[in-house]
């Protein structure tokens, strides 16, 4: 057999070996298929292949899991989020270097769901608010530096120290005494933007539809702060945001403000 016939030999083996691997790729995929449930509510099979990526890709961004009734439930290790089906409705599981958050969001006894129960959590890394009460209080003196006019502070926590840093990010335009934008400041690996802060200069603190829409879909504590300039009550208001869910904390003003 000459160069010719083994170079054509080799091309027909191979080309039986792309044939066989197919098919052996094919019925491994629709086996698996049949042994587990879908992901989706969709006939696979049919689905256009580009569609179905696409809805998996989301799916596994954001899946759904189902608290055990027997085994020990696992929480979330890594950062991200899932829903979590149990036995009296829907929750968000999250989880951040300095967040683990189990929240239920949707309310579930007309049926009987055979899933696990799962009790609702919100755990800080850092314990709570108070251990930034001095970079809390820095901002409260620079928000008062800066009347009327408003002004902002980034509150990072390094999770590998465990320290708090504030830092001021760039505005973007000119701030006034009703308005202010800002950028958000460039973290590194290990630094976390966990409190956002802005000041309603002689206006009470509160959350306006403007910091609905920028908080809506982040996950960090805002805090307002208001009625700062001297001779006034000053005023806060902190929420946890998390994916559209506000959540209040109450965070005492004199406690902020008292040695100022």
């Amino acid at each position: 057999m000459n160069a010719i016939d083994l170079a054509a030999r080799f091309d027909e083996l191979l080309t039986m070996t792309r044939k066989t691997y197919d098919t052996f790729i094919e019925q491994t995929e629709r086996a698996l298929r049949e042994e587990r449930p879908s992901l989706l509510a969709i006939d696979e099979d049919a689905a256009p292949a580009a569609d179905l990526q696409l809805d998996l890709t989301l799916v596994r961004a954001a899946p759904v899991a189902v608290v055990p009734s027997h085994c020990e439930f696992r929480p979330l290790t890594e950062n991200g989020h899932r829903f979590l089906a149990a036995h009296d409705g829907l929750y968000l599981e999250v989880r951040r270097p300095w967040l683990h958050l189990i929240r239920r969001i949707a309310d579930q006894t007309a049926v009987r769901m055979p899933y696990g129960r799962i009790g609702q959590k919100a755990e800080l890394a850092f314990g709570g608010i108070g251990s930034a009460l001095p970079q809390l209080q820095a901002f409260a003196r620079q928000a008062r530096e800066h009347l009327p006019v408003e002004t902002a502070a980034s509150l990072i926590w390094h999770s590998g120290t465990k320290e708090w840093d504030l830092r001021v990010p760039e505005v973007i335009g000119t701030a006034s005494a009703t308005r202010i934008q800002y950028r958000q400041v460039d973290l590194a690996d290990d630094e976390h933007l966990v409190i956002d802060l802005h000041s309603h200069g002689q206006l009470p603190a509160g959350f306006s539809p403007t910091d609905d829409e920028d908080d809506y879909g982040s996950v960090k504590i805002a805090g307002v702060f208001g009625n700062v300039d001297p001779g006034s009550e000053p005023s806060l208001a902190f929420r946890l945001c998390v994916l559209g869910i506000y959540i209040p904390i109450a965070v005492p003003a004199d406690r902020v403000f008292g040695s100022m």
